[in-house]
């Protein structure tokens, strides 16, 4: 591979666009016929014979026709697409590689978004129909799935952090027993705020042990008291952003709270803008 150590302002400038078209192809179908070419090419690099290739319209798909999936390989090529991007621009301003490998990689992860398979069978998955993106391209749709595929299955997903049905499309009908089971601190996170800051704090009788202003990051804090739990809420008036986050019972100030939730960096705070 040769040495490229730095990028003149019109390559720089090209960045962008490589990432967007490997975005955006994430939902181009792709013929059958170059599905199953290139995964002999693949097993023909393996020096495999070529296996027999189940072609499905979505990962659940896939996964419920292959007969033992749980002895079978599983391979995401879809989390590969900003590396094919990567090596699709590097090649394109002088960057040297096997052509052969670069082009069975690139196709690769055009046409096999997941893969179930063995030495003798591959179970395939078609691309999504649709992905929904926020501003730091995180999958993220408050109004439907995040991502679909042709048959009706697709991820929900809220700023990045893969969430259920309910927290989309009905955050009301939860209940407080949901939101206290919630194990994972980020999707309770989500719990609360789809549910509404004001009204969880209210069925739970929360209490107010202190209220501060943040003037290293521009936010009011509320540090409440509330079913066994104590909870740290962050409002950047700015913005109208809030976060609520739950910290250790003895918690007794908001500085506290802000230094448990940063590990101990306790100026760096969980930010609400």
């Amino acid at each position: 591979m040769a040495q490229k150590t730095e990028l003149t302002p019109e390559e720089e400038a090209q960045i962008p666009g490589y990432f967007n078209k490997y975005i955006k192809m994430q939902t181009e179908g792709q013929p059958d016929e170059d599905i199953v070419e290139i995964v002999g090419r693949i097993w023909q690099k393996l020096e495999h014979d070529a296996p027999k290739v189940h072609i499905m319209d979505s990962p659940i798909a896939a996964k419920e026709a292959c007969p033992d999936p749980d002895n079978f390989h599983v391979y995401w090529s879809i989390w590969f697409s900003s590396y094919a991007a990567m090596y699709d621009f590097a090649s394109n301003v002088g960057v040297e590689f096997d052509k052969d490998d670069l082009d069975t990689f690139l196709k690769w992860t055009r046409c096999i978004p997941f893969i179930l398979f063995n030495e003798t069978d591959a179970y395939v998955s078609r691309r999504p129909t649709a992905l929904h993106f926020n501003e730091d391209n995180q999958l993220h749709n408050e109004e439907g799935m995040a991502c679909n595929f042709a048959d009706g299955w697709g991820v929900w997903s809220i700023n990045g952090v893969q969430v259920d049905e309910q927290i989309v499309m009905d955050p009301k009908s939860q209940n407080l027993q949901q939101i206290r089971d919630e194990q994972n601190e980020e999707i309770k996170r989500i719990r609360i705020e789809r549910y509404g800051f004001e009204s969880y704090l209210a069925e739970i009788d929360a209490k107010l042990i202190e209220r501060v202003r943040n003037d290293i990051e521009g936010t009011i804090e509320l540090l409440y008291d509330a079913d066994d739990m104590r909870f740290l809420m962050c409002i950047c008036p700015s913005t109208a952003k809030e976060f609520c986050l739950e910290v250790p019972t003895d918690t007794m100030t908001c500085k506290a709270a802000q230094s448990y939730l940063s590990a101990g960096l306790s100026d760096r705070i969980i930010s609400a803008s």
